[in-house]
């Protein structure tokens, strides 16, 4: 390794110092070259940093339930939600899913309930109901927990504009109209395509529950 030794010379002699340039061996101590590799690694994770790489963050998501079987009003039968993860929710406004923990309508909060129980037992009113996932973030989520229980659960035939009340302008649903009717809903949340999976029947949504994402910016 080639070394310079800067002594003070005067200038005004336009000679070079006979030791200006040491071509003698030098080691590198394992020390030293620890202390190098850290200072490289520290580089580089500040460049990610600056550069907004670092932005990552690990989600639940948030699903939304279509239910659009045949009904009087048409293909328009229920919509429900739910928030899988550390914190999760399941919404059923104006709805008659119940379980021991949750009356008609109320959300039911933490591990007691069943994602996949919840949609067996819309499917029994026919094979046309639709589970979509949406990746969100832990302060989307936190904004629709409050946005359900500042809702309640709901009067007769609200179930879907319940769902769009607590949805719509956060993460994902930004553009989400309100509306009444689940099938109008459910084509509003296909044609936006910013659905990450859909689950049709219980062993897709177990497909869809098993997977964990991270997110760096919403699609």
């Amino acid at each position: 390794m080639i070394r310079m030794n800067k002594r003070a010379t005067p200038l005004s002699r336009g000679e070079p110092d006979e030791d200006l340039y040491d071509t003698g061996a030098r080691s590198t101590t394992a020390l030293e070259l620890r202390d190098f590799g850290e200072e490289a690694n520290s580089r580089l994770l500040n460049r990610g940093k600056e550069h907004g790489r670092d932005k990552g963050v690990e989600v639940a998501a948030t699903y939304v339930m279509s239910n659009t079987n045949p009904s009087a009003l048409g293909n328009n039968m229920h919509t429900g939600v739910f928030i899988d993860g550390d914190d999760p929710v399941l919404w059923d406004p104006a709805g008659d899913y119940t379980n021991r923990e949750m009356g008609s309508g109320r959300a039911l909060y933490g591990p007691e309930f069943s994602p996949e129980d919840y949609l067996r037992y819309q499917l029994t009113d026919g094979p046309d109901v639709t589970v979509r996932k949406f990746n969100t973030t832990p302060e989307q989520e936190a904004e629709i927990r409050k946005r359900i229980d500042d809702i309640g659960g709901g009067g007769f035939l609200t179930c879907t504009k319940n769902v769009t009340e607590a949805i719509s302008g956060i993460g994902p649903f930004v553009e989400v109209d309100e509306t009444w009717w689940p099938a109008k809903l459910d084509s509003q949340l296909r044609s936006l395509n910013k659905h990450v999976g859909e689950a049709e029947d219980v062993q897709s949504l177990r497909h869809l529950l098993s997977k964990r994402n991270r997110l760096g910016a919403n699609k």
